[in-house]
């Protein structure tokens, strides 16, 4: 007799809950004994600090810093900083040998965009202002950024004279990335509008056009963008 279809489907999504369960698990656990590491390198001496000109340019940009490990290897925290809305829209950090920042981080970043060295006064002021802002507006920082931001030891952005403008035209203005799902849009507009009142920010939606209005039944989990 052949099995109840609706039975072998409840098995296989409590088997694909338990195995998204032990993943959450393992990349929560990698997180804290990666956290306690960059507490360590925090440190250690600088090796780069700089932030791509699409910061100023476009209002978005990566904001890099890294330190010199003893052993040839590399601890490093990179930040995409969204200066007119969403502050810290993604964050990560690793400790990697030599060889794999140079090709996967500073190599192709220094090739891929124009870059501006900056003191690690200045990255750290960008970054935590830009987390402010984003606060303030009701938007919260990239999960991952409490880590990341662990590299930054004592070095202290009281040190930086960087002048910095949020917002655009006086407003907040968030314009959609390419992982940023209609569901997250509407959610970041809906804060925007609760917290700034209608007209009190800019938007532009880049892609295929969807409904603003759609009402969303279930949270989503947040995409993280590319790294560089």
């Amino acid at each position: 007799m052949p099995s109840d279809p609706r039975k072998r489907q409840k098995k296989l999504e409590r088997r694909d809950a338990k195995r998204k369960a032990k993943r959450h698990e393992q990349v929560r656990e990698k997180q804290v004994g990666l956290a306690e590491r960059l507490t360590a390198a925090a440190d250690r001496p600088i090796l780069h600090s700089w932030v791509t000109a699409d910061f100023w340019d476009q209002g978005i940009g990566w904001v890099c810093l890294s330190r010199q490990l003893t052993g040839g290897s590399v601890a490093f925290a990179i930040f995409l900083v969204d200066r007119y809305c969403l502050g810290v829209k993604n964050a990560m950090a690793e400790i990697v040998s030599q060889a794999t920042y140079n090709s996967r981080i500073e190599n192709r970043t220094r090739a891929t965009y124009h870059v501006k060295d900056l003191s690690p006064a200045d990255v750290r002021k960008i970054v935590e202002s830009a987390v402010a802002y984003a606060e303030a507006l009701g938007l919260h920082p990239h999960p991952d950024y409490q880590a990341a931001r662990l590299l930054f030891g004592t070095i202290s952005a009281a040190e930086s004279t960087l002048e910095l403008e949020w917002g655009k035209d006086g407003k907040p203005f968030f314009v959609n990335g390419p992982n940023d799902t209609p569901q997250r849009c509407r959610q970041i507009l809906r804060t925007l509008e609760s917290n700034c009142g209608r007209g009190g920010y800019h938007f532009l939606m880049v892609g295929p056009p969807f409904s603003l209005e759609e009402d969303d039944s279930e949270p989503e989990e947040e995409d993280d963008a590319d790294s560089p």
